[in-house]
């Protein structure tokens, strides 16, 4: 049995609670949040003991797997908390605000002999995971360019963290991540990168943000990622061009992916949108369990998320200076 705390009861850790509740081997023994109305009302839903503080969860709970579900800025102070406890650590993403902060929070984790995982769920999401089985299966051949697009509302959080980019890191950090994690684990490293963002306050008080990145790969393709957090709801696309054929999904179709075979047919077969199953969020933490437990590989390793945050990091260098930013030079630099 997996006994696991949850500390931040925002939206993405109500999922996390939700997620849990359905997995076997799982109890969820205690919940960490400031606002007591919502503990006392999440700790009656989900049978958990609550608290204002980790210091009071380790000294009435026995623990395993803390999970992290805070504005990113708080990743650091508590992954060492709760690293120090001798606790495994399950933290959102993106791992930390830079770089050198994600690799310390690595270092704790190892200096402290606890796992560490990160949850990156575009490894778990269905559409994204067939995509990138079919480029590793070489299914369309060479991939020469892809197009990925990520929209949402403007996240008006809780304090306004998501507006101070000292504290969440912007949209190239917090939204951006997703897609450069899953470009990295589909494609390799990235070699040099080049960023447009734009923020813009309306008349009205309605706040929006764009960026357009540029990631070349350093085994030659191709990437163009757009950001928005100027949608009304979530909508995500791709397009992934290779020598034999497209792998092509667009979350606002009824069919979620389609593939095109260039040298057999020019008209787009549909997969089954039985595909779509159980949430990522399910799908990561059942894997992050299976990880703990029974040991198996984790499908994403914290230093593929410190890789992740690095050319996040690039992006926003890049945005700031109007120059491409070269990753190889950066480390070798540092």
């Amino acid at each position: 049995m997996l006994r696991i705390a949850v500390i931040g009861l925002g939206k993405m850790g109500q999922r996390h609670l939700e997620a849990w509740s359905c997995l076997d081997k799982c109890e969820v023994v205690g919940l960490v949040g400031r606002d007591t109305n919502k503990l006392h009302t999440l700790g009656s839903d989900f049978n958990a003991k609550v608290f204002t503080s980790l210091k009071d969860l380790f000294n009435q709970v026995e623990v395993d797997v803390v999970d992290i579900c805070l504005p990113t800025y708080l990743h650091y102070p508590y992954v060492k908390q709760v690293a120090e406890a001798g606790k495994h650590v399950i933290c959102e993403k993106p791992l930390g605000m830079n770089g050198e902060e994600s690799r310390a929070i690595l270092d704790i984790c190892e200096q402290q002999n606890v796992q560490l995982y990160v949850g990156q769920t575009l490894r778990f999401d269905a559409e994204y995971v067939h995509a990138h089985n079919q480029v590793k299966h070489g299914v369309i051949g060479n991939p020469g360019v892809v197009r990925l697009s990520r929209g949402t509302a403007y996240p008006y959080g809780k304090d306004s963290w998501y507006e101070d980019d000292s504290k969440s890191g912007g949209i190239l950090l917090d939204l951006g991540i997703h897609d450069f994690d899953w470009l990295i684990w589909t494609f390799g490293d990235v070699e040099r990168v080049m960023a447009q963002h734009v923020k813009r306050e309306l008349e009205d008080g309605r706040k929006l943000s764009y960026a357009l990145v540029t990631l070349k790969m350093k085994h030659g393709t191709i990437a163009h990622v757009e950001l928005s957090w100027a949608k009304t709801r979530l909508e995500t696309s791709f397009e992934i061009a290779g020598k034999n054929g497209l792998i092509v999904s667009n979350s606002m179709e009824n069919q979620p992916i389609r593939f095109t075979n260039w040298e057999t047919s020019t008209k787009p077969t549909y997969l089954s949108n039985n595909i779509v199953e159980d949430s990522p969020i399910l799908r990561q933490l059942e894997h992050f369990k299976g990880c703990i437990l029974e040991g198996n590989i984790p499908i994403v390793t914290a230093e593929e998320a410190i890789q992740a945050v690095e050319v996040a990091e690039a992006t926003i260098q890049s945005a700031a200076t109007g120059q491409p930013v070269n990753l190889v030079e950066r480390k070798v630099t540092r």
